[in-house]
């Protein structure tokens, strides 16, 4: 299966090529479903597809929230963090500001886009559970990247038969059928 995610198509006997049939297209229709389910949830927030698609790039990048600030080096002490150089200090408050109105560029109204921003967190925890479902059968971070990032889009509105199988006779040497499996 990795491997005909991987290239899209290859070349087996007929038997093992039905045999991952099947469970390649259940693998990517939890992905798709939980591509289109993360979609949803975020569309219930924000309306405008651009911005829904912008926020959650933003998200993720990593938490964020228009509520954080870089605390005082005795604050930082109470909760058990290491001070903060001057040279440190600046950096993060230049790295806040910086996120802050990256943020507000996108959505302008700070509660809306704190919303949206918590909402784009939410659908990448549903997209995540889907990603861990299919990590289980097919333990290859590579294959189920490639899965979430170019074939899920690419068969959104298809509802299955994502995969043809074509003969192509005879091996020589054990007479098995061969068949080329392939992504459509």
């Amino acid at each position: 299966m990795a491997g005909l995610i991987r290239y899209d198509r290859i070349k087996t006997t007929e038997a093992r090529a039905r045999a991952i049939r099947g469970q390649t297209e259940k693998l990517i229709s939890i992905a798709i479903k939980g591509h289109l389910a993360a979609q949803e949830h975020l569309a219930s927030v924000v309306s405008d597809e651009e911005k829904a698609q912008q926020i959650l790039a933003f998200a993720r990048r990593g938490r964020f929230s228009l509520d954080k600030q870089v605390y005082s080096n005795e604050d930082r002490a109470d909760q058990g963090k290491p001070p903060l150089t001057d040279k440190g200090r600046k950096f993060l408050e230049k790295k806040l500001k910086d996120r802050r109105e990256e943020l507000l560029r996108i959505i302008s109204d700070e509660e809306e886009a704190e919303e949206a921003l918590q909402t784009a967190y939410e659908a990448m925890v549903i997209e995540l559970h889907a990603r861990r479902r299919i990590l289980k059968s097919l333990p290859d971070e590579l294959v189920v990247k490639k899965i979430f990032d170019e074939l899920a889009p690419r068969y959104a509105g298809r509802s299955g038969g994502y995969t043809r199988i074509t003969k192509l006779g005879r091996r020589l040497g054990d007479a098995a059928e061969m068949a080329q499996i392939a992504l459509v």
